[in-house]
């Protein structure tokens, strides 16, 4: 058995964001889920993402939405994709953009290997086109775990801009002309090397 350990870059997103306090209990969640054999645990929030993809070259993008409700079958589904959907639909308006495709990457940083799989593509009006990975939990994205999101986009999809967005808010993030990106990796380094000994404490 491979003792590398293989996550989405938005749970090592969640990881960072969750203070010192919390790590030891979010990666102990993410653990579980996992290695559950149970593929539901993964799926809470499918329909709604689904939804996204669809809705950004859909003439009628509430409809697509629609097709997540119909989907909800767990307690809190419901509440949660409404509020996705608050928050999402009006940003993708304001943005005038359209959908493109984006492909899922690997990017490692030690025993971590994170798969970095853009929720969206999206060809902006002033031609630029961007690779966006999505939050969607109920917890707000702060800017300092953004700008890590942020570096990973960046340094595995070049050829897009990289953007992250919290999509119940609303609110999307790009890289700051300023990011000082040695200290970031630097930082994103040490939190890998955080990640893989709170997984296998966890075990």
């Amino acid at each position: 058995m491979s003792d590398r350990i293989n996550v989405t870059a938005m749970s090592f997103t969640e990881y960072v964001m969750s203070g010192q306090r919390g790590r030891i209990t979010i990666v102990g969640e993410q653990r579980g889920m996992y290695l559950s054999e149970d593929r539901r645990m993964c799926g809470f929030y499918n329909p709604v993402r689904g939804a996204m993809r669809r809705a950004v070259n859909s003439p009628t993008p509430e409809r697509e939405f629609e097709r997540a409700f119909d989907a909800v079958d767990r307690t809190g589904q419901a509440r949660a994709f409404q509020e996705v959907a608050d928050g999402f639909l009006p940003w993708l308006q304001h943005t005038g953009a359209t959908g493109v495709p984006v492909e899922k990457v690997h990017w490692s940083a030690g025993d971590l290997t994170l798969r970095v799989s853009p929720h969206l593509g999206l060809r902006r009006p002033d031609g630029s086109v961007a690779a966006v990975l999505v939050h969607l939990k109920e917890v707000p994205l702060t800017r300092e775990a953004a700008t890590i999101a942020l570096r990973i986009l960046q340094r595995t999809h070049p050829e897009f801009t990289p953007m992250v967005l919290d999509a119940r808010r609303g609110r999307s993030f790009e890289v700051w002309k300023r990011t000082n990106t040695t200290k970031l990796d630097a930082l994103i380094a040490a939190e890998a090397a955080g990640y893989v000994v709170h997984w296998r404490m966890s075990a």
